[in-house]
């Protein structure tokens, strides 16, 4: 084995990884009470038995939701299925909006989504929102009947009309990424601002992330940090992890590590993996709160096995030092291959070093190629400069001394200095010409 020359990339915070919109969960039962809170089952108890039996729609449907959600009674979700049920095929929107709903989940009856798309169309046609905008969402999704971003836009704008929040922000993102409609960033705005009126988070977060990215209005770092703070003070996970990443780098407002900590404990409290990850980050070295690399790889490891790429790779980097984990290179490698595979580019770069080195897997330079090619084109410069190595050595790949330059060439104006070193060493050039190229 050639050893050769690289360095894993070590563990990361996401950042300025500014969470997109979010795709739209489905709702929980729709009706007017959503807890138990506005219903006194005991003391309707009567009136309500006497006026299903009269078999009145609305009597069926709170029943259902009564026994959906255990208001007073055991919970009894096949039982909750056959009141709305019973309601929906009287023509009550509510009824026929939370009957779709067991399809969709497979609470309270068998998951089906073709019985949810025709349950969810039918209150639809009577102008009920939330059917409105879960039936965009099967069809944005696919779900259960062929992808249809025309029609899931259509829905989303009828909802919209009728002043739904949700519809407004789903109408904005398809204005923002052109889905089903034509792309225009000054609609996008204009339906996020009508949704954040009604303090829609999720609508706050995208105007956050617009001023961010300068989409369509210059970039303003400021007033991304007021509206993710907005959105964060509703608890929404995805803003009060934005609002962190802003005050771990220092964008829109003075570096913070200790508040950076703070919102992203908040985050991954709501149930954001990519939050336990970059608060993992920060006690793995020490920014903001005590270091603590036990802490980390717990943290860590919450985010990975939600799936989060983030946590997957830091928790690998975990493995590979032995840094809050016993050393496993064959942990390290499993974890950076679930990362890789979702397309983190840290985390294809360490998967090829491991192959190019031999570590927990033969040596394998041509699977190296293939992961730090990988990364390289999301944009790693120091997957760039490793595959001016593998051409400069003729590993996996032909020697190719100019084309090792020019991978070092584009490392090195990303800012990698191991690729103006190496550049230097393959050009006899002194730093100050090196320098001057850059």
């Amino acid at each position: 084995m050639i050893e050769l020359d690289m360095r894993a990339v070590a563990i990361t915070i996401a950042a300025m990884c500014f969470s997109q919109h979010a795709a739209v969960a489905t709702d929980l039962v729709v009706i007017k009470q959503t807890t138990c809170g506005e219903i006194s089952y005991p003391a309707v108890k009567s009136q309500l038995e006497r006026d299903a039996a009269l078999g009145q729609p609305k009597a069926l449907d709170t029943l259902g939701l009564i026994f959906m959600l255990g208001c007073g009674v055991s919970p009894d979700r096949q039982l909750a299925q056959s009141y709305f049920q019973s309601s929906a095929a009287k023509g009550d929107a509510q009824a026929e909006h939370n009957l779709a709903y067991t399809y969709e989940t497979g609470i309270g009856a068998e998951k089906n989504n073709t019985l949810a798309i025709y349950w969810y169309g039918k209150a639809a046609e009577q102008g009920f929102t939330n059917s409105e905008i879960n039936l965009a969402s099967m069809y944005k999704d696919g779900r259960g009947v062929s992808k249809d971003l025309t029609k899931a836009t259509e829905l989303y704008r009828r909802a919209a009309a009728q002043g739904a929040a949700m519809g407004q922000t789903e109408l904005g993102a398809a204005y923002e990424k052109g889905q089903g409609i034509g792309q225009d960033y000054g609609q996008a705005m204009a339906w996020y601002q009508k949704a954040a009126a009604q303090k829609e988070p999720i609508a706050m977060t995208a105007i956050g992330n617009m001023y961010v990215h300068g989409t369509g209005v210059p970039q303003d770092l400021q007033a991304a940090l007021r509206w993710y703070g907005a959105a964060a003070q509703l608890g929404y996970a995805i803003a009060e992890d934005d609002l962190g990443t802003l005050y771990a780098n220092g964008k829109g407002v003075a570096p913070d590590l200790t508040q950076a900590a703070d919102w992203y404990a908040k985050a991954a409290a709501h149930g954001l993996p990519i939050a336990n990850a970059n608060l993992g980050a920060l006690y793995a070295a020490g920014r903001g709160v005590r270091q603590d690399y036990q802490r980390a790889a717990e943290l860590f490891e919450v985010a990975a096995a939600a799936g989060d790429a983030q946590g997957q790779h830091n928790l690998g980097y975990s493995y590979l030092t032995g840094k809050g984990v016993k050393q496993s290179d064959a942990q390290a490698f499993y974890w950076f291959e679930k990362a890789a595979k979702q397309g983190h580019a840290d985390a294809q770069h360490n998967l090829g070093l491991m192959y190019a080195n031999g570590r927990a897997v033969p040596v394998d330079y041509a699977e190296a190629f293939r992961w730090l090619k990988s990364s390289s084109d999301l944009g790693s410069a120091t997957a760039l400069n490793d595959l001016g190595i593998l051409y400069e050595k003729g590993l996996g790949v032909p020697p190719d001394r100019s084309k090792a330059v020019d991978l070092y060439r584009k490392s090195a104006g990303l800012g990698s200095a191991k690729a103006r070193e190496n550049l230097q060493r393959l050009l006899g050039m002194d730093r100050s010409d090196l320098k001057s190229q850059f």
